[in-house]
């Protein structure tokens, strides 16, 4: 029956059932019934001289046949259809995103102190065959396609893919890349099962917003304690990636201490060497602390330093507890230019303070008459010195601190003054003009870029030079700037400078410059005594004082009170000064093939920007194996030249930047490869994120006890969307050979009729 019925009527008795009939002839409906009734009235016309030939009945039962066969061609010229809605070629689907980073191996009490990734691989795979998971669970409706990500996403269709060994969490990027490859996919819905640990990447609003334009749900499934159990870490450390011998090296380090009421140590060691320790006590106000530590390094090269927190029994992380740096130490020699215009007291105790010290290289040019100077210190290559200043950049650019004595404006001529301007601007050195008869105001120096420089205001019409003695003390707030920390600990550095000795001699000025700071004034009067600023890429100092040679001479031999001053000024002073070849990473510390890269800047001795230069980078790891890099300028930078490198071993690394044809030597870097610590930094469940991210895309949040609540959800919603995405389908009628049948009959029938009653 089913295959004869199939035959006469083309389609099954579902496809009759499972849709409605519609007219799908380009004609109008109107215009097809008005043809209809304009048959009616042709046939009734025509039909109607028969009534007088045979009988009334006849003549209705012939006049029936064929309207009926009329009203049957007009059904088929309609083109009828059963019209049906059917799913869209291709279906619906469903992106499954499981968080594989590090911390989802912590095992939180409120989950019965099992790892989050556990928890994961069950609410996903399923936990056995009287569990399902949700991809099971929504199998036979949509496509799944399951991801597990951390830094970056893969695809994945097994529980034993997922291991929680991911160095970080990001949770834009995952969104990013998923949306991005299933593109031209028809997405009914998102799953993101994590602890929303974002460490890295942008933010997780922003990735919601990615699928909200995309107008597909994110239905979160969120794993661990939103109230994370007692923890200690070393949030972060600040430290300069290079440092001079011999200076004191200052670090900003920010500690959390989430739930700790009771003092902790805090160490900072150079292999298993403590070098520092500082107690830190909780005071309730919040469980961040922020602190400085300051330490003068004693190594050569590159060296890698731990802040570390010892960890305590109430922890359960560990991992967080220290974060290592690099520092490099420069060996070489302070260049120093001196430039004195008489031979007086000052000149004589302040070179001598620079010269006996190995760490700086002092020249001084010491003018004995008006074209007639003395130099002091100089080598074979600075000749040009004997006529005084130098008169080009590749001369002055050598040199990385500027110190004017008692000498006039006069002896410079304006190029000179103006090359003063960019050594200190573009080369990022350091200037000092030093008090005295013939400087600042006096000295005619106030319409001259030095005066421009300089961080006093300054006249030709300030007071003369005075050399009365008097006392100086330290600003308030100043005692901790680098230059005034004569001592560590700092209530030995204030007895320091409260019992210092009087100077003799200040050179009156006009007054601070907005945006100076000053750090020595005149007592009772507050006239500057010491000021500094920065100036471009370098920085400036006045010392309006003559007289520091009387600090040397009222102190015992065995103090370095006035060494030590001057050489903490100088040292301050170059911090921006740039080299010819300048190299650095894009981090100090990477992980396991993180790619680094390394970038060098290489300008002339008149720091010109060279494109043309030939820079290899030579990376040696800690096995000992090294490797030559060419490195390539980029078009896009002056003098920028760029490499990678991909390691492959964790440890300390050497990086050794040089320029083939230069007599100079390579310039020396380390970076560091270790295991990542920032997947457990803060890792408490991430509630509030997850919930703006889930809101924000019209989908939901939900925890692992309300795992069915989110399967019912996410079925309904690709129930939804298949509803949302099917297309019509049409199944035409009037080619059905019941039609043909039942038409041919009707013509049949009354063709017979019409013959038996002898019509025509």
């Amino acid at each position: 029956m089913t295959p004869l019925f199939q035959w006469l009527f083309n389609h099954s008795l579902d496809n009759f059932g499972g849709g409605k009939l519609v007219f799908s002839s380009p004609l109008a409906g109107e215009l097809r019934f008005l043809l209809f009734a304009a048959a009616i009235v042709g046939v009734w016309f025509l039909y109607r001289k028969a009534a007088a030939r045979t009988s009334r009945k006849t003549w209705r039962v012939i006049l029936g046949l064929r309207l009926a066969a009329i009203g049957l061609l007009f059904f088929m010229l309609g083109a009828p259809v059963i019209r049906s809605q059917a799913p869209r070629a291709g279906g619906t689907f469903a992106a499954v995103m499981v968080d594989s980073s590090a911390s989802m191996s912590i095992a939180d009490p409120a989950l019965s102190n099992r790892p989050r990734i556990d928890l994961a691989k069950e609410a996903i795979f399923g936990a056995g065959p009287q569990q399902a998971g949700l991809l099971k669970a929504i199998a036979g409706q949509c496509e799944t396609v399951t991801y597990a990500f951390s830094d970056s996403i893969k695809r994945i269709d097994a529980p034993n893919q997922l291991d929680a060994q991911g160095q970080a969490t990001n949770l834009f990027r995952a969104i990013h890349d998923v949306d991005a490859e299933l593109r031209g996919v028809p997405l009914a819905a998102a799953v993101l099962v994590t602890d929303g640990c974002r460490n890295t990447g942008g933010s997780a609003e922003d990735a919601a917003k990615m699928l909200q334009a995309r107008g597909v749900p994110l239905y979160v499934l969120a794993l661990g304690d939103p109230n994370p159990p007692p923890d200690l870490e070393v949030v972060q450390v600040l430290a300069p990636a290079r440092a001079r011998r011999n200076s004191e090296v200052e670090l900003d380090i920010t500690v959390r201490h989430t739930g700790f009421k009771t003092p902790f140590d805090l160490l900072l060691k150079r292999g298993d060497t403590i070098i520092l320790t500082r107690r830190i006590e909780p005071d309730g106000s919040g469980d961040l602390t922020r602190l400085r530590m300051a330490f003068t390094p004693d190594h050569e090269g590159s060296a890698t330093y731990r802040v570390e927190i010892p960890a305590a029994k109430e922890e359960k992380l560990a991992q967080n507890n220290a974060k290592d740096f690099v520092l490099d130490l420069q060996d070489d020699r302070l260049p120093v230019l001196y430039i004195e215009g008489s031979p007086r007291q000052e000149y004589r105790f302040l070179r001598r303070a620079l010269f006996r010290d190995p760490d700086f290289r002092l020249v001084g040019v010491l003018r004995l008459a008006p074209k007639r100077f003395y130099v002091q210190g100089a080598n074979g290559n600075e000749t040009y010195l004997k006529d005084g200043f130098p008169t080009t950049a590749e001369q002055l650019f050598t040199y990385q601190a500027i110190v004017l004595g008692d000498i006039e404006a006069d002896v410079f001529s304006p190029q000179q003054l103006q090359l003063l301007e960019q050594f200190v601007k573009v080369r990022g050195g350091g200037l000092l003009m030093l008090g005295g008869v013939n400087s600042f105001g006096l000295g005619h120096y106030a319409p001259t870029p030095v005066g421009r420089m300089l961080p006093v205001s300054i006249s030709p019409g300030d007071p003369p030079y005075s050399d009365e003695q008097y006392a100086a003390s330290v600003v308030e707030k100043a005692m901790a700037h680098p230059v005034m920390k004569l001592a560590l600990d700092a209530g030995e550095n204030k007895a320091l400078w409260d019992h210092a000795p009087p100077l003799v001699g200040i050179t009156p000025v006009t007054g601070l410059k907005p945006g100076a700071t000053m750090l020595l004034e005149r007592q009772k009067t507050g006239q500057p005594v010491l000021a500094v600023q920065d100036y471009g890429a370098g920085r400036v100092a006045a010392f309006t004082s003559g007289g520091s040679w009387f600090w040397r001479m009222s102190k015992p031999a065995s103090t370095e009170f006035h060494e030590k001053f001057w050489k903490q000024l100088i040292r301050w002073l170059v911090v921006g000064a740039r080299e010819q070849l300048m190299v650095s990473t894009d981090a100090e510390i990477y992980t396991r093939r993180d790619p680094v890269t390394v970038r060098a800047t290489v300008v002339g001795k008149d720091m010109t920007p060279l494109n043309e230069a030939k820079v290899v980078a030579q990376i040696t790891d800690p096995l000992g194996n090294m490797q030559e890099i060419p490195m390539d300028w980029i078009l896009s930078e002056e003098g920028v030249y760029e490499c990678h490198f991909l390691p492959e071993t964790e440890g300390q690394h050497k990086l050794a930047v040089r320029v083939e044809g230069w007599e100079a030597k390579p310039v020396e870097k380390g970076f560091l490869v270790s295991q990542p610590v920032l997947e457990f930094s803060d890792a408490g469940m991430k509630k509030e994120v997850l919930m703006r991210m889930a809101e924000a895309t019209h989908g939901g949040y939900y925890e692992p006890a309300q795992l069915m609540a989110m399967i019912d959800a996410v079925k309904a919603r690709v129930t939804q969307a298949a509803l949302e995405s099917a297309v019509p389908h049409d199944q035409p009628l009037w080619d059905m050979p019941m039609l043909f049948i039942l038409l041919l009959g009707l013509f049949s029938a009354e063709w017979i009729i019409r013959r038996r009653k002898g019509l025509a």
